[in-house]
């Protein structure tokens, strides 16, 4: 069966995952494509790395980022943007 979308995405980073939620907020039928893993550049980012933005700056969704230092690490980022896709439901194809 073949689908007609109104707006096709292309990656589940953060740009991705923000352009989706306006999609959904806007009554688009829209779909986002991934070939790796969740925010994948972010994964396979080194392991302990810390990000040179503030929480602040890489909220998406209107949903508040919140770390425990000053700057939020890999690890805090993943669990932020994992729980982004599981809030807004988003129609990403892995």
């Amino acid at each position: 069966m073949q689908k007609n979308y109104d707006l096709i995405i292309v990656g589940s980073g953060p740009i991705g995952m923000a352009c989706a939620i306006e999609a959904k907020k806007s009554n688009l039928n829209y779909l986002v494509i991934e070939k790796g893993a969740l925010v994948n550049s972010l994964y396979n980012y080194p392991l302990y790395m810390t990000f040179f933005s503030t929480s602040e700056r890489l909220e998406i969704g209107e949903v508040p980022f919140t770390n425990v230092g000053f700057k939020p690490g890999r690890q805090e980022a993943l669990e932020y943007y994992r729980r982004i896709y599981q809030k807004f439901d988003l129609n990403i194809h892995f």
